[in-house]
């Protein structure tokens, strides 16, 4: 008879320290394009010592064909992030120090300061902006020592990754692939469903990227016949199994589904934990080295707040484009910061046998083009979320904490809270 982890059970079982560090040792580890690409974000230390851990790993290593594609059509971007970053805050500065002073200024005749002393104040905020600005361009000289040599990356991805990337698919198997990976985001089955809005992208496989990853690493690891470790910076919920901000390892769906294919284990890493286990390798890494991946590891999970001129952005765009989502966020800012499935209904006019799957692409769709084009922040939350408390269809959709807020202070400043049952639309 079978016992608590057998068969379709067996993915519930979480792995241990020891059978994590065995599984270094012997099994193929895939690395995805995320984490090659994090070695420019990395401090210089940091990539190496994440270098020197995949070193060890030797003939167990290797990057899926797909991976490697992504990391190539992103790679020039992330290896300008941290000179890209350090300009946005030296704007960001310039533009506080205006507006303080301008702030001062009109304060400063309110009150009848005389003109020596309102001289006095603005030059403090001014030398204060300039202490800032010079601060931030010693730390990004001091984290990025590649300055100038960011190739550098590359040399030692070339030497590392020799003989280590899976063939690419017949054109055939790829499209079969990328036709079950859209399959599995439709219906919302790991890996990959997160990121539905890559269906409306440029990439060919649209939304599939995350399954042709998982597909070429899987059937590497069943042609070598042992466990599998996938390593990932990716901590969403469609390849792990969470407790609330714990990863308790793969998705069980996964594990089983490995399980089935290969009769072995599968187990997932992120940067810092393969750090974090590089002794199991007989690799040593400075302490530093994994505080800064696990400082890494929180801003890439960390988010910031909406803005009111990227909710007048994105509301704008939706407008022309998809003025039924832009109406229930405007109904679920003015109703508490969520809006119920009838509701949605009858802001579209839809039949009862619509199906809602795919309502909050166009946003998030959108959402990314303002934020290639510097109108919406890049960590902000996705806008419209739906829920799912009673089942397999969406109960409701809610918004970010702070939009309702927002939008009362950009649209309604005189306004009290709006009823649940108000449909307004329009812009606001």
């Amino acid at each position: 008879m079978p016992g608590l982890y057998d068969d379709e059970f067996m993915g519930f079982r979480i792995t241990t320290d020891d059978e994590l560090n065995v599984a270094l040792r012997e099994a193929v580890v895939a690395v995805d394009a995320n984490v090659l690409l994090g070695l420019y974000r990395f401090l210089p230390q940091t990539a190496n010592d994440l270098v020197k851990v995949l070193e060890r790993l030797e003939d167990r290593l290797v990057v899926p064909n797909q991976a490697l594609r992504e990391f190539w059509r992103h790679r020039q971007r992330a290896a300008g992030s941290p000179e890209a970053a350090t300009q946005v805050a030296e704007d960001a500065i310039g533009k506080a120090a205006a507006s303080v002073k301008q702030a001062l200024e009109t304060w400063s005749k309110q009150v009848g300061l005389d003109a020596g002393e309102r001289t006095d104040v603005l030059q403090r905020v001014t030398g204060f902006a300039e202490d800032l600005r010079e601060e931030l361009a010693a730390v990004h000289k001091r984290a990025d020592s590649r300055s100038g040599d960011e190739d550098s990356i590359l040399m030692q991805l070339e030497r590392l990754l020799a003989g280590r990337v899976t063939s690419a698919l017949p054109d055939e198997q790829w499209r079969e692939c990328v036709a079950e990976g859209h399959r599995r985001v439709e219906a919302e089955e790991p890996p990959g469903y997160r990121d539905a809005v890559k269906q409306e992208g440029d990439a060919p496989e649209g939304a599939a990227g995350d399954y042709l990853v998982w597909y070429q690493a899987t059937r590497h690891a069943v042609e070598r016949g042992c466990d599998l470790i996938i390593v990932t910076a990716d901590e969403k919920e469609d390849w792990w199994w969470r407790q609330q901000a714990s990863l308790l390892g793969p998705r069980p769906e996964l594990t089983l589904e490995y399980h089935k294919l290969s009769g072995h284990r599968l187990f997932l890493l992120r940067p810092p934990d393969l750090l974090a286990r590089a002794a199991a390798l007989d690799v040593e890494i400075d302490q530093q080295s994994l505080a800064d991946a696990d400082r890494r590891s929180e801003e890439a999970d960390a988010s910031v707040p909406w803005t009111a001129d990227a909710l007048v952005a994105l509301l704008t765009r939706l407008d022309g484009e998809a003025p039924v989502q832009a109406n229930a966020i405007r109904l679920a800012a003015r109703s508490g910061g969520r809006v119920t499935r009838d509701q949605v209904y009858e802001l579209g006019g839809f039949p009862d046998d619509r199906m809602l799957r795919g309502f909050t692409r166009p946003p998030a769709r959108l959402t990314a083009a303002l934020q290639a084009e510097s109108l919406v922040p890049d960590l902000v939350l996705p806008i419209l979320v739906a829920r799912y408390p009673e089942g397999v269809k969406a109960s409701y959709f809610s918004v970010p904490p702070e939009i309702p807020a927002l939008y009362a202070e950009q649209f309604f400043p005189q306004a009290g809270p709006a009823r649940s049952t108000d449909l307004e639309a329009g812009g606001g």
